[in-house]
């Protein structure tokens, strides 16, 4: 069907004042974490939301193939075939175009209620404590400094490997994020519930402290245009005040655990 010129023009005014290009439309395959409730194994999530909203309003349609944390990264910058990764702290570089920031983590120390640590805000007041993390906790937060300063330091690649000390009295804080960790505090309660946790009590009271400077994230994109469409369309999503209606209920669930300490987006 032919569109006539007087119909057309008004739509390219629209186009060339907005100076936003029609987008083509894309099939995007993008490598992401599984790291619940940012992202699941389904690729649904947090933060996997919003990176679908933001590129299905810029026309595109997100496709996540969903690998264990640490190994997303490996997997973009070898495999040409993913045309984008999602994410990348501030300091890493990988081939292709970032976009610039537009949402943040919250890394952070996971304690026990009536500890005398529910009120920390520095890893330094963990001196002399039994300390619990991820793997590369030590290098990726910036504490090497202060390891040798904890009674003790172990990192487990296993989330429930981390939070069993932690309710079975055998360490005093758990440095990670702390949506991630609360999801997992949650799924602890309900294994308890089923009898799969016989040897802790995970129903104890625990509080989340953001002992760390929140942490930008970034997505790459092997085509500059695709990250350019990004950040153009995920701040048209924050500036209607979308992008806060999508990340906030992952946040809100975990309120009674996180406070004030976790950013909704």
């Amino acid at each position: 069907m032919r569109i006539s010129g007087v119909l057309l023009l008004p739509v390219l005014i629209m186009l060339a004042a907005s100076g936003a290009p029609p987008a083509e439309a894309r099939d995007i395959r993008m490598i992401a974490p599984d790291i619940p409730p940012h992202f699941d194994k389904e690729g649904r999530g947090r933060i996997a939301d919003v990176v679908k909203a933001a590129l299905g309003r810029c026309g595109h349609v997100v496709h996540f193939t969903i690998v264990p944390f640490g190994r997303h990264w490996k997997d973009y910058a070898d495999n040409e075939s993913f045309d984008g990764l999602a994410t990348a702290e501030a300091d890493q570089t990988f081939p292709g175009h970032s976009t610039k920031p537009f949402m943040h983590l919250q890394d952070g120390a996971m304690v026990l209620t009536g500890r005398g640590l529910q009120d920390i805000n520095s890893v330094g007041q963990l001196k002399g404590m039994r300390v619990v993390a991820f793997p590369a906790a030590d290098k990726i937060l910036g504490i090497e400094a202060q390891v040798p300063q904890f009674k003790s330091f172990s990192m487990r690649a296993e989330r429930f490997d981390q939070l069993r000390p932690l309710f079975a009295g055998r360490a005093d804080a758990v440095l990670a994020d702390g949506l991630i960790t609360a999801h997992f505090i949650v799924v602890l309660r309900d294994r308890a519930k089923a009898g799969s946790e016989p040897n802790i009590d995970p129903s104890t009271p625990v509080l989340f402290r953001k002992v760390f400077a929140s942490g930008p994230q970034r997505l790459y994109f092997r085509d500059p245009a695709i990250a350019a469409e990004f950040d153009r369309c995920v701040a048209e999503l924050r500036a209607g005040g979308e992008l806060l209606r999508i990340a906030k209920p992952y946040v809100d669930r975990f309120r009674d655990i996180l406070g004030d300490q976790y950013p909704a987006d």
